[in-house]
């Protein structure tokens, strides 16, 4: 049984060390010639970290991460106002017997690349562009820009928001523009007031945008991503390198610790990518190939779970070919029987999120606000329980 993934994110190389330590065959076709350092910080809640606990990476990755002391919403204005705060650390392992963990996607992609090597060197080929796909007699051959082919029993499409395989699979192009655009950047702390950017993983709320700030790297590197609203996306690529200026003027009546950390960026530091929302597919898979992660339910990043939803997709995909390694239709099918309803539901909750963060006027902050207020001093433990179908998860132990 030989499976090809296409993609080394996030998604397909868990995946590949997934199917790695079941004993099965992969190679793994990414389109970059380097695994370079790029991306910003990602969030892993304790579903995620499951999955890496039951690799064997957990504590690895604790040692390249941050853990936020809490979650929690605040007003962007000079106020900074708390809206909702939700303890994470030891209360979310306590809870969920799991961290939850911020960190920088280059530290998490070079774990699982070294873990892949350790299994098996020779598993990831770089410089391999996909350009067409055709399936017959039950196998799956792909053709590479190189013109290279490449023929293997089953194909998995891990590449990611803006698909090559599945617009070969379904005719399904990358989506609409949302009206939204996403700044994102890292500063050294260094650079930073001491303990000036709070501990914490925090959601600032302003007038049709947002702003997210926390540290990785064990508090080396703050990590800021600012949404704003915006009517067309004038770049013919879904990311660009952004201006400085552009971004201080954004942001310019916002609170002292956005306009700092925006401040301390240098210039080549800034980018901006285009955020697209397309709705849940019908299907995941055709025949012998399948998708995983964004290529299938790529999602608006306001749950601050796309990165763990391809990890728990790679892990339960790896279980059910395990299961029926000459039956990949049927191992397709259990995969997205188990994890279309969740994911679908973690994209929709995304999408909600986006409008409440971005309420236009001071009475729409007032209206969302206020009972997010009210509750959180009422019911402490309101917010841990709205979010215990999401981190309580174990696809471990399925």
């Amino acid at each position: 049984m030989n499976i090809i993934i296409v993609g080394a994110g996030i998604g397909g190389l868990t995946l590949a060390l997934c199917l790695l330590r079941h004993g099965l065959k992969v190679t793994v076709y990414e389109r970059t010639h380097t695994l370079a350092e790029v991306g910003a910080g990602i969030q892993i809640g304790p579903n995620g970290a499951k999955v890496f606990e039951a690799l064997g990476l957990l504590h690895e990755l604790e040692l390249v991460a941050f853990k936020p002391q809490a979650a929690e919403m605040r007003m962007g204005d000079d106020t900074g106002r708390v809206i909702f705060s939700l303890a994470l650390g030891a209360q979310s392992q306590a809870r969920y017997h799991a961290p939850y963990l911020a960190v920088h996607r280059a530290d998490l992609q070079r774990i699982l690349v070294q873990a892949i090597q350790h299994q098996a060197p020779d598993v990831i080929k770089l410089g391999y562009e996909l350009k067409d796909l055709s399936q017959q007699d039950q196998r799956v051959t792909l053709t590479f820009t190189n013109e290279e082919s490449i023929t293997a029993d089953i194909v998995i499409g891990a590449d990611g928001v803006r698909s090559a395989v599945r617009k070969l699979l379904f005719n399904i192009e990358d989506g609409q523009f949302s009206g939204m655009a996403a700044w994102r950047m890292t500063v050294p702390s260094s650079r930073l007031p001491k303990n000036f950017v709070p501990p914490k993983a925090t959601v600032w709320v302003g007038k049709d945008q947002h702003a997210v700030t926390y540290y990785v790297r064990g508090g080396q590197l703050v990590n800021l991503v600012g949404v704003v609203k915006q009517a067309h996306w004038p770049y013919d690529d879904w990311t660009c390198q952004g201006s400085k200026q552009d971004i201080l003027q954004a942001y310019q009546d916002w609170h002292p610790i956005i306009k700092t950390v925006l401040e301390a960026g240098d210039d080549t530091e800034y980018y901006q990518w285009a955020l697209r929302d397309l709705p849940p597919l019908e299907y995941w898979y055709k025949d012998h190939v399948c998708l995983l992660g964004d290529a299938c339910h790529p999602m608006l990043p306001f749950m601050a779970q796309g990165a763990v939803m391809a990890i728990e997709d790679a892990w339960v995909l790896a279980q059910q070919l395990k299961a029926t390694p000459n039956q990949p239709q049927r191992a397709f099918e259990h995969y997205q029987k188990l994890r279309k309803p969740r994911a679908s539901k973690v994209q929709a909750t995304s999408k909600r999120n986006g409008r409440l963060y971005h309420q236009h006027s001071g009475a729409g902050q007032l209206l969302f606000y206020s009972p997010l207020w009210l509750v959180s001093r009422v019911s402490p433990d309101f917010f841990a329980q709205q979010l215990d179908w999401l981190f309580a998860e174990d696809v471990t132990k399925y």
